[in-house]
């Protein structure tokens, strides 16, 4: 079967590292777990033997024939043919009652629209494992600062906990990518970190200050410039010099001070 470079497909082949990443998420047998791109099946027969159910979502029509004669032999796999990403996710767990887990070797060139999906329904989940390009893993778990910090890392450490657990060399795929991929664990915090009630505006408040990365945000955020002393904000900072907290404090004032 040749693979497809349109869909990102690298294939996770080492079975210790498979192992390794079952190991971490840690599905017992009341759990359903939610794979997205399970590829020929590797991961996804490891984790049938620890969870009750599998439900797995495969794009490619050739692999999900390939993954039908590689799952026959077992009986709590559930094969979705489908583009995750226009997946109705409220649909497919409205009668399962709990909160699920969800794993996957995410393809790299839509690996943030599948993040951000994974944030927006959160409410389902209770933690997941994912693969990733450890370039897009140092972004999600950076702190301000540093030249990873940007709009990824700030828009999914408000709502959810991330933490790196290991890298993964290439020749642990195949084809063999070209850059190195990291394993992330997401867990959905009950509370989350952050106060936030105007998720919008939020998010518009980040997306702007990093649209306009090198300026100070006295000048990729004049809009606000006047509620910055409020919320103890230095006019000459530049964005990744500001903290989640910051720009979450920001936006609290702003919507209850002019009900932006």
């Amino acid at each position: 079967m040749r693979l497809k470079k349109s869909l990102g497909q690298h294939l996770l082949i080492a079975h210790p590292t498979l192992e390794k990443i079952v190991s971490k998420l840690a599905p017992e047998k009341s759990d359903i777990v939610l794979e997205i791109g399970p590829g020929t099946g590797n991961l996804t027969k490891i984790m049938a033997k620890y969870a009750k159910k599998i439900i797995a979502v495969e794009k490619d029509q050739e692999m999900v024939e390939k993954l039908k004669l590689n799952m026959a032999a077992f009986d709590n796999i559930e094969l979705i043919h489908a583009d995750f990403l226009e997946l109705d996710l409220e649909k497919i767990f409205e009668t399962i009652g709990h909160k699920a887990l969800f794993a996957g070797n995410i393809p790299y060139n839509i690996s943030t629209p599948i993040l951000f999906k994974l944030k927006k329904h959160k409410p389902l989940f209770e933690r997941g494992i994912i693969t990733v390009q450890k370039e897009v893993a140092e972004r999600l778990i950076a702190k301000s600062g540093g030249k990873d910090y940007g709009i990824l890392s700030i828009l999914m450490q408000s709502e959810l906990k991330i933490e790196k657990c290991f890298d993964i060399s290439p020749k642990s795929f195949f084809p063999p990518p070209k850059v190195k991929s990291s394993v992330v664990i997401i867990t959905v915090a009950d509370p989350p970190p952050y106060h936030i009630e105007n998720k919008e505006l939020f998010a518009n408040i980040v997306k702007t200050a990093f649209n306009r990365r090198r300026k100070m945000i006295r000048n990729s955020l004049k809009t606000y410039i006047k509620h910055f002393a409020a919320c103890k904000i230095n006019p000459t900072s530049r964005p990744e010099e500001l903290s989640i907290g910051d720009f979450a404090g920001l936006t609290l004032h702003l919507s209850r001070s002019c009900n932006c």
